[in-house]
């Protein structure tokens, strides 16, 4: 028993060094603002806060957002596939199809899908 808690105060004891070690170390380090700042890409946070942003990145990204919501509820049907009734699960399947199908069109049709230069 006591020979178990020596160790432990030793292990920390070692640990609690270590730390301040590191931290010391660290300390010296020099601060570069650049490897600290958010990382996006294409665009530099340091420039002036209203560059002209892409319609085209918006519009795909909330289109990608649409569909991939699209996954989010095939998973919960397929796996409720086995306890369903077929009638039911294949016209809501069905329905579901149709809908993003469509969707998909209506995005077409109004060029969302086309990249503009």
């Amino acid at each position: 028993m006591m020979l178990n808690l020596v160790s432990m105060l030793t292990l920390s004891f070692i640990l609690m060094i270590l730390f301040m070690i590191m931290i010391l170390i660290n300390m010296k380090m020099k601060f570069n603002h650049n490897k600290s700042a958010p990382f996006e890409c294409g665009f530099d946070p340091f420039n002036k806060s209203r560059i002209p942003f892409s319609l085209n990145f918006y519009l795909i990204a909330i289109i990608f957002l649409i569909f991939d919501i699209e996954i989010s509820i095939i998973l919960p049907m397929i796996m409720n596939f086995k306890i369903s009734n077929m009638i039911y699960f294949n016209l809501l399947f069905m329905i579901f199809f149709m809908f993003m199908i469509i969707t998909i069109f209506y995005e077409w049709k109004f060029g969302s899908l086309n990249w503009k230069i």
